[in-house]
C-alpha cells in the first residue's frame, strides 16, 4: 500500500497537535506568536483597532474553549496551508462577517405607545453567522475576472499554472512565438489581479486588500477552488 502524502505543513500540524492536546505551552506560544500580527492585519484589512482586537479574543476563545457542543475551531486545521495563513483567512471571514451585519443593522426606536420597559425587553437569539461568507466572495470574484477574459488566455493560464507546461511548449501548440505567449500570460494576469480587487472592493468597500493578501486567504481557503 502505497504511504500516504505527507502535509506540505507538517510542522504547524504538529504544534497544532500540541495546542489540542492540552499542552499549555504551545497554547501560549500559539497566542504570542500571532495574536499581534493577527490584530494587525485585520486592521490593515479595515477593522478598527477595537473591532480587530475583539475579533482576534473570540478567535482564541473559539480555539481553546469553543461555545457550546463545537469542536475546537484548531480540530478544522489540516495542514494544507501554513497555519499564519489559515489563522489570517479565518479572522478575515469573521471581520467580513462582522461588517457585513453592521451595515444591515437597524436600531428601531421603542413605541411610546408601549408599555413594555425597554430594560425589559428579552433579547432575540443572535442569529449564526457563516464561515464560508468569505469563501463565497473569493470565488465569485475569481469567476467574475475570467470570464471577463479571452478563452484562449486563460486556457495558457491553466496550461502553465495548472498542468505545468512551459511556455516554449504552448508556444509550440499555439503555433506562436515564445515572447508573445509570455505577453499574452502577464496581460492576463494583470487584467485578472485588477478586476478581482475591484470587484472585491465593490461588494465589501471598507475591505482593504492588495493582491499579496488576496493570494493568502486563497491559500488558507481550501473551498474556494
Amino acid at each position: 500500500m502505497p504511504a500516504l502524502a505527507p502535509s506540505r505543513h507538517e510542522q504547524d500540524l504538529a504544534f497544532v497537535q500540541r495546542v489540542l492536546s492540552g499542552e499549555s505551552a504551545a497554547a501560549a506560544e500559539l497566542r504570542s506568536r500571532y495574536n499581534g500580527k493577527l490584530v494587525g492585519v485585520l486592521r490593515a484589512r479595515g477593522a478598527s483597532q477595537t473591532e480587530a482586537e475583539d475579533l482576534v479574543a473570540d478567535l482564541w476563545a473559539d480555539c481553546f474553549a469553543p461555545r457550546g457542543n463545537r469542536e475546537p475551531l484548531l480540530t478544522t486545521y489540516q495542514g494544507r496551508c501554513a497555519l499564519e495563513s489559515w489563522l489570517l483567512t479565518v479572522a478575515t471571514n469573521r471581520l467580513v462577517d462582522l461588517k457585513r451585519r453592521q451595515s444591515f443593522r437597524v436600531d428601531v426606536p421603542p413605541s411610546p405607545d408601549s408599555p413594555e420597559d425597554f430594560f425589559d425587553r428579552q433579547p432575540q437569539p443572535e442569529k449564526a453567522t457563516s464561515e464560508k461568507q468569505l469563501v463565497v466572495l473569493l470565488r465569485d470574484a475569481i469567476k467574475g475576472a475570467f470570464a471577463k477574459q479571452e478563452p484562449d488566455a486563460v486556457l495558457m493560464l491553466k496550461l502553465v499554472h495548472l498542468h505545468e507546461l512551459s511556455q516554449r511548449e504552448i508556444a509550440r501548440m499555439w503555433g506562436w512565438h515564445e515572447s508573445k505567449v509570455s505577453r499574452t500570460l502577464d496581460v492576463t494576469r494583470q487584467n485578472v489581479s485588477r478586476i478581482i480587487l475591484a470587484e472585491l472592493k465593490r461588494i465589501d468597500p471598507w475591505l482593504e486588500l492588495r493582491w499579496e493578501d488576496f493570494v493568502e486567504l486563497c491559500a488558507g481557503s481550501s473551498d474556494v477552488f
